[in-house]
């Protein structure tokens, strides 16, 4: 009953209301899609640098109470490799818009921006996430070969690699699955703001 008494109400209305109802709703849900991943985001981040602190503490003390030297830099370079992460992923921060932009097109216009961003950072995972740490384990390598089990050493070369892999295919997951759906979404609306 209801139902057919807003189809009615929605036949009757003219186009141009029509249209102020899709942009509209199509506002409020891409809002909430933003939200989303500007939550997830922020909670990966909040992750992933905790996690890189952790890691330069602890570095910085194992430095102190290793006795071989090229150990000791291979774990310096892989704290100064946390270090970078942590300034990387306050890059991305930066281009985060708020919430009180002047109009609601610049503000998609920004959110686009951070999306691509976003995207980049994701994409390429490879060149600053997973090369540079193999040659630091190499040099880690050199420096444990003969000082601890051989099954160790192949143990967390193999892990590392692994991690690097569903790091990698992890964050090409990402992009397409939650990027690149809202940067499609976010230009739709910006297109029908700008008719």
């Amino acid at each position: 009953m209801i139902e057919d008494e807003l189809v009615k109400i929605w036949q009757s209305s003219s186009n141009q209301e029509r249209v102020k109802f899709e942009k509209s709703k199509l506002m409020i849900e891409l809002q909430s899609s933003l939200g989303r991943l500007h939550r997830w985001w922020k909670y990966m981040e909040l992750f992933e640098v905790a996690l890189a602190i952790f890691g330069v503490l602890v570095g910085v003390f194992v430095i102190f109470k290793v006795p071989f030297v090229l150990l000791k830099i291979a774990i310096a370079l892989i704290v100064i490799l946390a270090i970078y992460l942590i300034i990387k992923y306050k890059g991305v921060r930066r281009f985060k818009p708020s919430d009180l932009e002047e109009n609601y097109l610049d503000y998609l216009k920004k959110n686009r921006q951070y999306l691509e961003v976003q995207k980049k950072f994701l994409k390429t995972y490879l060149y600053w996430g997973i090369l540079p740490v193999y040659p630091i384990m190499i040099l880690a390598n050199i420096a444990v070969w003969e000082k601890v089990p051989i099954h160790f050493i192949v143990f967390n070369n193999v892990a590392a690699i692994l991690v690097g892999i569903y790091g990698y295919f992890l964050n090409k997951k990402r992009v397409k699955n939650e990027i690149d759906p809202r940067i499609v979404r976010v230009d739709e609306l910006i297109r029908k703001l700008q008719e």
